[in-house]
């Protein structure tokens, strides 16, 4: 057995009893303690990596995947998700800015306070219809210029044909609110009418937070249904 194989096999043994996002030792440490040079402990640390067994975030280090959450959870976009049900997706801007993260965006979104980030609020069209408000912020040392796009059309397939980035997976909550008087305009809804509050941190292969979002969406048009698996 090669010295990269026997570290490959030691990481994975210490790494079943490591928590998720757990953060693993210095890669210096990690060779001294392994006996291998820091170019092989390099290379299984990359195949790690490619099995989606670890992720590394620069500047910070290298840590246990979520691997429960990378290979079950599954990100429908809003275009993809009206052509499913049959109806024809639309968008119009209603705001576009640059913005600092501070509190709970700062959070999710893995940045300190003050961070340059684009802020971006849309209306989300099925049919011509309103069927929800997006509400978007994105690190902005990720997508340089982003602003700069034709943002009427979908977000997720600029990220990927002009940056690159794809949505590996998406951490999502779903609540039930009281419309506020601009939400109701805005949607074409009564007081009395039930919005669905959707916020999402959605994540690349690295699981860098790459986008949060809180979308409101019309009770009385919309629907989420999930797939569950259930295992003995």
């Amino acid at each position: 057995m090669t010295k990269t194989r026997k570290a490959r096999e030691h990481l994975l043994e210490r790494i079943k009893s490591m928590k998720a996002n757990e953060l693993l030792p210095r890669e210096r440490d990690l060779a001294l303690e392994l006996d291998i040079s820091r170019s092989g402990l390099r290379q299984a640390l990359s195949e790690l990596e490619n099995e989606r067994v670890i992720y590394r975030v620069r500047g910070k280090g290298t840590y246990v995947s979520d691997k429960q959450i990378s290979k079950h959870t599954f990100i429908t976009s809003f275009t993809r998700d009206m052509i499913d049900r049959g109806l024809v997706a639309g968008t119009r801007v209603l705001s576009r800015a640059q913005a600092l993260a501070v509190g709970d965006v700062a959070r999710d979104l893995d940045v300190p306070d003050g961070t340059l980030i684009y802020s971006l609020q849309r209306l989300r069209l099925a049919d011509s219809e309103p069927m929800c408000i997006e509400n978007v912020q994105l690190p902005a040392e990720l997508f340089p210029d982003l602003l700069r796009e034709d943002l009427d059309t979908s977000l997720y397939n600029i990220l990927q044909s002009r940056y690159g980035i794809e949505i590996a997976f998406t951490r999502q909550t779903i609540r039930a609110i009281v419309a506020s008087a601009e939400q109701r305009r805005l949607l074409g809804t009564p007081r009395t009418a039930a919005l669905l509050e959707v916020t999402r941190i959605n994540f690349d292969a690295r699981h860098r937070p790459i986008e949060r979002g809180v979308s409101i969406y019309r009770g009385d048009r919309y629907d989420f249904t999930f797939n569950t698996n259930h295992q003995n």
